[in-house]
């Protein structure tokens, strides 16, 4: 596995020299935020010119290791891809060995950590680093070291959607069964905005809560934006009083699954208001999933009419319009006409999706003044 050595310079850097000394029970790569991300602020932009970030480059070649090593299911980067003919572009793979319950595989995973005994994850290799918020101005990597409650632990998904697909997980024993923690939606927001690259994207269903009892994030790395990122989008609400506490609440257009999508560069104004969105939602048992793109800085919300109790819904990225089909036959035959069926299928009727509008908008008007 690829390990971190301090060399001169700012940062800790990615060295193979030697392998993790985890005698003394979970250890991992410990990668702490700048304290520019102890502040509100997000980045708006990837700046592709000043080459991949730090946190970028540790996290896809951690990745390519584990891939590397054989431990990945099969090779999502070979896997069949088309734009399926439309106006709205879906996009299509063809994945034959992906399984939609392959969380399950996961809970041994999840039970190992909620334990957290000395050696309890020594042999596991799909841990690939934990991050935390720091303290010093610019961020640092311990090659070794033991992750810290407030962290969130990346593991390697071995059944890949796509290109660096991990679990983000937090590392708390306590906060393994919560359903929600504000704190760790937080930070998985500041990871996607440390990260800095465009194909980034992060998840999180509500249906994942029933499968495996657990709350944690997915992310993964697509090369082009996804199709509801292209959907047209009318704004619902704006506040720009106060420069610290902008947010914009808007609606897609002509998308078959109603979204509301909510954009900030403050990262409290955008983490409590989304966070409160989804109390509510829970509180109602209505499914729901959130795409977290644009640098941590854009969060899509995609509510569901299929209750959370049935565990029925839409993942993230199908949500977007990216979707995986199992046989030559589907993937052959799919259309636009098909998958919007599909997304109309579990979308709000137009009077429940006002009331969730209309409580958007008060949320976000009473949390950011």
């Amino acid at each position: 596995m690829v390990s971190a050595t301090k060399v001169e310079g700012e940062y800790s850097f990615l060295s193979k020299n030697s392998p993790l000394d985890q005698s003394e029970g979970v250890k991992t790569h410990l990668y702490h935020l700048g304290a520019q991300h102890g502040n509100d602020d997000l980045k708006s932009t990837a700046c592709p010119e000043q080459g991949p970030s730090l946190l970028d480059t540790i996290l896809l070649s951690q990745w390519d290791n584990f891939a590397w090593k054989g431990h990945l299911d099969y090779d999502v980067t070979a896997c069949q891809l088309k734009v399926i003919e439309g106006g709205i572009n879906f996009v299509g793979q063809l994945n034959n060995k992906w399984n939609s319950f392959s969380l399950k595989e996961y809970d041994k995973i999840f039970e190992s950590f909620r334990c957290l005994k000395a050696n309890s994850m020594k042999s596991y290799e799909g841990l690939l680093l934990c991050v935390a918020q720091g303290e010093n101005d610019r961020p640092e990597v311990a090659p070794s070291a033991s992750p810290p409650k407030d962290g969130l632990l990346l593991i390697a998904n071995a059944y890949p959607v796509e290109y660096g697909h991990i679990f983000l997980v937090p590392a708390a024993v306590n906060q393994l069964s919560c359903y929600w923690d504000k704190r760790m939606f937080g930070l998985a927001t500041k990871i996607a905005s440390e990260v800095n690259n465009a194909a980034f994207r992060v998840f999180f269903d509500s249906r994942t809560h029933v499968v495996s009892d657990h709350m944690f994030f997915q992310a993964c790395y697509f090369a082009n934006p996804l199709p509801v990122e292209s959907a047209s989008a009318v704004v619902v609400y704006e506040y720009g009083g106060n420069d610290r506490s902008d947010i914009i609440v808007s609606e897609t257009v002509g998308y078959p699954l109603k979204a509301l999508v909510f954009t900030s560069n403050n990262l409290k104004a955008l983490v409590n208001v989304v966070s409160e969105v989804c109390f509510s939602l829970h509180g109602n048992t209505t499914a729901y999933s959130l795409l977290i793109s644009n640098n941590g800085t854009k969060v899509f919300l995609f509510p569901q009419v299929k209750n959370l109790v049935t565990g029925c819904s839409l993942s993230t990225w199908e949500c977007g319009g990216y979707f995986i089909y199992h046989t030559k036959f589907e993937f052959d035959n799919a259309s636009e006409t098909e998958i919007s069926k599909r997304l109309a299928s579990v979308s709000l009727q137009d009077s429940a999706f006002e009331d969730l509008k209309h409580l958007c908008c008060a949320i976000a008007h009473d949390l950011v003044k």
